[in-house]
């Protein structure tokens, strides 16, 4: 396996990594429910704070409730297995990544 640690913020989309990456991600449903529970948790919490209006108050109460691991250890987890070593600065891009064809997903199936 090779280290995406040499890429760029700007091509790791051009060379179809990304895309690797989610495929991979879908490959093991295990996983991938792990992946698509977090953006709906995400969502729940979006909804909570708009609801609620934008105080700590409504962050605050839904910190409790996150699940684990994070969206943040699942892509590393998940990149580790698929490429080996992913810099920190990597993560943000694939999170979003793995949320966005969640969210994607889950929006087909409601």
């Amino acid at each position: 396996m090779g280290e995406i640690r040499h890429l760029l913020h700007r091509n790791i989309s051009k060379n179809g990594h990304l895309e690797r990456i989610v495929a991979a991600a879908k490959a093991d449903a295990g996983f991938w429910l792990m992946v698509k529970e977090r953006e709906m948790e995400r969502q729940a919490i979006g909804a909570e704070v708009d609801w609620e209006g934008d105080s700590e108050d409504a962050s605050d109460k839904s910190a409790p409730a996150r699940l684990r691991p994070t969206i943040a250890e699942l892509a590393d987890d998940l990149v580790s297995r698929v490429f080996g070593i992913c810099p920190p600065e990597m993560l943000t891009i694939i999170q979003q990544a793995l949320l966005d064809a969640a969210r994607v997903e889950l929006s087909v199936v409601q």
